[in-house]
């Protein structure tokens, strides 16, 4: 079957590491780092059923201990992905997060999409350094 492309958007916060310096707040407190959009266009025939691919990229850099960084996709208020990476200051206190992920059958319209870091270990800490980099890529068909 023939894939439709029907958005695209990316949001590059920083490309480069030391290009911010956003500290990652404990849990359950969250502080959003990007943000994007794609636009599903009900008009499009290949608008049904469609799938949004999601990509982050994400540099800490550990400041004590060892944090558990909750990384957390939220659209339209709702959590639709998290996953954790734990990073031990001794041993390798700056990382690099990637991940990805698919978001299927979405609703026509203006999809917002929220990338939101949190740490659960109250006795360490950890900030966003850069990169950030968030994108979205709608296909339909």
């Amino acid at each position: 079957m023939v894939k439709t492309l029907l958005d695209y958007n990316a949001s590059v916060v920083t490309p480069i590491t030391n290009g911010v310096a956003i500290p990652v707040p404990i849990s359950p407190a969250g502080v959003q780092i990007a943000g994007t959009s794609v636009y599903i266009d009900p008009a499009v025939p290949a608008h049904f059923p469609n799938k949004v691919e999601l990509k982050a990229t994400i540099g800490v850099n550990v400041t004590l201990d060892t944090p558990n960084i909750l990384v957390r996709i939220w659209r339209a208020g709702f959590e639709i992905f998290y996953a954790r990476a734990e990073y031990e200051d001794f041993f390798n206190d700056d990382g690099i997060i990637s991940l990805h992920m698919v978001d299927i059958n979405v609703p026509a319209g203006v999809q917002n999409y929220q990338l939101i870091v949190e740490n659960q270990d109250t006795n360490s800490t950890a900030v966003v350094v850069g990169p950030v980099i968030f994108s979205a890529m709608a296909i339909g068909g």
